[in-house]
């Protein structure tokens, strides 16, 4: 709840631009539930306020809500059909929900009313990539980032894109640039992990982990990575406590109980080695029959790109 001094002033009351203003600086300080409500209320005091609209969808992003996030960028582009931050934003809800030709949509449309939206230029990218055309996302990425050389975000995706590629000394290039504008940016630092590992530069690698785990220490995902690194250095136990940490966070991980029993192997540890190594094929199980079921569903629904994605995850488990 909002305490009375955090109140807009009743002089300011009516103004929606004020009231949404004290949302946005709710929902960047992630407060997101006290953001709704001011949205909220300005959009009661101002029902064509776009940017009222446009922040509630946001902010209902935030919390998971992507369908009702679409709602209100379908309502803000009924306001002003112009409007390209309305249109990124109902691409940005499309994808979360999988529906990746209809982001594609919202993309070109965005482009189309204002070329000169880096967000947009990288948000294409991102789509273009999730598509598998790797090629395109990096040249959206090199687009948006003529247009603003310091964005982190068109940093990070190009290099996805160039990793996907193999092309991972241009990859970690591309980390470089976005962590010497951010030093702390975790997504690099960890990125940048993974494309070292590719290149065998474990040393190096478990550095960018070590930073990175010291700002997200309860990052399932970092500790898993470390744990990696560190086993291809042959540093079994050291491995195992990494691998260890990040099942702590996250166990129903069946890539960290395989790799977890493969350090206690290396270990002479075969008991363990091979109860963790049920386990993944425990997990592995279960994740298929879901999907399937899950993949099946959608097919029959007409969601198709969320229906491959699906098929595409349980061929993944399949082939591990």
């Amino acid at each position: 709840m909002i305490s009375a001094e955090e109140r807009v002033p009743p002089e300011q009351v009516r103004s929606a631009d004020v009231i949404c203003s004290r949302g946005i600086g709710l929902g960047r300080s992630g407060r997101q539930e006290e953001a709704l409500r001011c949205f909220e209320e300005a959009i009661l005091l101002d029902p064509s306020h776009i940017r009222s609209w446009i922040g509630k969808g946001f902010t209902l992003g935030k919390l998971g809500r992507y369908e009702e996030e679409i709602a209100c960028c379908d309502r803000a582009i009924s306001i002003d059909p112009a409007s390209a931050e309305a249109w990124i934003a109902r691409g940005f809800a499309l994808g979360k929900l999988g529906r990746l030709q209809e982001k594609l949509a919202c993309c070109e449309e965005a482009i189309a009313l204002d070329p000169g939206s880096a967000e947009a230029w990288n948000q294409m990218g991102m789509v273009l990539g999730m598509l598998g055309r790797y090629e395109d996302e990096i040249r959206c990425c090199d687009r948006a980032l003529e247009l603003r050389p310091r964005y982190i975000g068109a940093w990070i995706n190009r290099g996805y894109a160039l990793g996907r590629l193999k092309l991972h000394h241009e990859e970690i290039a591309s980390y470089n640039k976005a962590l010497a504008i951010f030093p702390r940016y975790v997504s690099a630092l960890v990125n940048k992990g993974i494309a070292l590992c590719a290149i065998e530069k474990y040393g190096e690698a478990v550095d960018c982990f070590s930073k990175a785990s010291e700002i997200e220490p309860e990052s399932a995902r970092i500790w898993y990575w470390k744990g990696i690194a560190l086993s291809r250095t042959g540093l079994y136990n050291e491995a195992i406590d990494c691998i260890e940490r990040s099942l702590a966070f996250d166990d129903r991980n069946a890539d960290a109980w395989v790799v977890l029993s493969n350090c206690l192997f290396m270990s002479g540890r075969l008991e363990a080695s091979a109860r963790c190594f049920r386990t993944a094929f425990d997990i592995d199980a279960q994740d298929v029959n879901v999907r399937l079921v899950r993949g099946v569903s959608l097919f029959k629904g007409g969601k198709f790109d969320e229906a491959l994605q699906c098929f595409s995850q349980i061929f993944g488990i399949l082939l591990r």
